[in-house]
């Protein structure tokens, strides 16, 4: 299933580990035989849709008549463009067990950009949400692409029965399941190619590392366009016979807290920054059956986690990984007291980590370098990147881009991406450094910080911060806050508060809550630079 000569070099790796199923197909229908009658989708709603395992099966099967109508075959690609819905699950699992490859496509990105992805991917169908027919119709050059606009999940042709017992593609491990575009710094989206086997392997290792089972449920709040939506909160409690929670459409996290006690939800994975918002809230946990968060895309201040912790009564257990690593690849140690707190963990035994030098050499104990993994749930690569998939893929390894260490006992720490590194007169500084002091003021609910030009030292430091609605906090007292709490060059030369400006409501963010310090800087050249 996993022989060596269908993977690349940077995904084969020492450790035994047995993958239980060749395909995501293979693991449902699996399940499907034992849990036929228990409920493995939860999507809430004005209208709550459910599906058994059993049903979800069955709507698959109906399914395929929609694809072959389009005249869709194995390998094909197709595009989703949908918010979290029973519509993208049934077209997403439907997919996946007829052997096409699903590209996802966040909704809220303009026309242009949808463009590219589809044009990129060279999908042969677009399936979209009718809400989401008017930015559709503004894509240009689509020429002969099928188009699908899917209003229900009880359309008539969700519902049809299969009445033809055609044989079912083969589909083999190595195969494309899914491209999801990852967007860089620089220039456009890079369409991350990932097998079942990616999927798989990735899934079964976070639901055995968090000892899910068949009362397993979780809380799927991130979208499920994106990996950390697809694999934590949806596969992995898949691949143990669990059930999932998929919330619908955006996200208001102020109904965080009664799904949770509601579906009593068992685990959720969220960004650092839902963390701080949950803070920012009144409202209160109520449930008991809540045992893990899993977090991960982004820095977790120690501040942040201490205050969530203490107030919350709920462990946070901090991972690392990216899209390129399918999602997680390194998790802290499960249950609490295994922890070690601040690192995000060891790697998963689906992969290999090193912290290696510019020159490809291991750095050693508790020296930073670049964070680099290899393994069965890393990807094969970008879809059609030739220059980049060799600076990225070399040497038996996938370079992430990330600064990290790892300490005597093999727990591995994240420092930040090198994109957002201060350089400051030589210095080297990560924003979490200063980010994590910030958070420690009683009035800042959120903070980033980054890097800004300095005419003598190269870069300098800026803070962005969103105070509490009644905080008088000045510029000045959070300067002095920060001198008694870190060293002098690691200080803000501005902090702005965002609570004063009229152009800017909040810290910029991405769909997964993610903040976007590229968004930061640009609006701080276009605005606020002296230059």
């Amino acid at each position: 299933m996993t022989e060596n000569m269908l993977l690349a070099k940077h995904q084969q790796i020492s450790k035994n580990i047995k993958i239980d199923y060749n395909n995501i197909r293979e693991l449902l229908y699996e399940k499907v035989k034992n849990r036929a009658d228990e409920i493995f989708l939860i999507c809430p709603g004005e209208n709550t849709v459910e599906f058994t395992y059993g049903q979800l099966k069955l709507l698959i099967k109906n399914t395929y008549n929609i694809f072959r109508k389009l005249e869709l075959k194995n390998k094909d690609r197709i595009t989703l463009i949908f918010h979290n819905s029973p519509e993208f699950l049934a077209l997403y699992f439907s997919a996946l067990c007829f052997g096409l490859t699903v590209v996802p496509i966040n909704p809220d990105i303009s026309p242009k950009e949808m463009g590219y992805i589809i044009n990129d991917s060279k999908s042969k169908a677009i399936f979209y949400s009718n809400v989401l027919e008017s930015k559709i119709k503004n894509i240009k050059n689509l020429g002969d692409l099928k188009l699908k606009k899917i209003t229900s999940i009880s359309d008539q042709e969700f519902s049809l029965k299969n009445e033809d017992s055609f044989e079912e593609n083969e589909i083999f491990s190595h195969d494309t399941a899914v491209i999801i575009y990852t967007s860089g710094t620089t220039g456009n989206p890079k369409g991350v190619i990932l097998s079942h086997l990616n999927m798989l392997s990735d899934s079964k290792c976070v639901s055995e590392w968090f000892h899910f089972d068949t009362k397993t449920r979780t809380l799927c709040i991130l979208p499920l366009y994106h990996n950390n939506g697809q694999i934590p909160t949806l596969l992995a409690p898949l691949y143990q016979g669990g059930s999932t929670v998929i919330v619908q459409g955006k996200v208001s996290l102020l109904s965080f807290w009664d799904l949770v006690n509601k579906y009593d939800v068992t685990c959720t994975s969220v960004m650092a920054s839902i963390l701080s918002m949950l803070l920012s809230i009144p409202n209160e946990r109520k449930d008991k059956t809540l045992k893990a968060i899993i977090c991960g895309g982004q820095i977790l201040t120690r501040t942040v986690q201490k205050q969530f912790e203490e107030r919350f009564k709920i462990a946070i257990f901090e991972g690392y990984g990216l899209t390129e690593t399918t999602s997680f690849s390194c998790i802290n140690y499960f249950p609490a007291e295994k922890r070690k707190i601040g690192s995000i963990g060891k790697a998963l035994p689906a992969n290999e980590m090193a912290i290696l030098d510019e020159n490809g050499k291991d750095v050693g104990e508790n020296n930073v370098g670049e964070i680099c993994m290899r393994g069965y749930n890393v990807t094969s690569g970008y879809l059609g990147l030739k220059e980049k998939n060799e600076k990225s893929f070399r040497d038996g390894w996938f370079h992430s881009g990330d600064f990290g260490w790892k300490d005597s006992d093999g727990f591995f720490y994240f420092q930040g991406r090198k994109d957002f590194l201060i350089i400051k007169g030589g210095e080297n500084i990560y924003p979490a450094e200063l980010e994590n002091v910030l958070y420690q003021h009683p009035d800042i609910i959120e903070c980033a910080v980054i890097g800004i030009p300095h005419k003598l030292l190269g870069e300098d430091i800026c803070a962005f911060v969103k105070c509490k609605e009644e905080s008088e906090a000045s510029e000045m007292e959070l300067k002095e806050f920060c001198k008694n709490n870190i060293g002098s060059y690691k200080q803000p030369q501005k902090i702005v508060i965002i609570n004063l400006l009229n152009d800017l409501d909040d810290i910029p963010k991405g769909p997964t809550k993610k903040i976007l310090y590229r968004e930061l800087k640009k609006y701080y050249m276009e605005n606020l630079s002296d230059n």
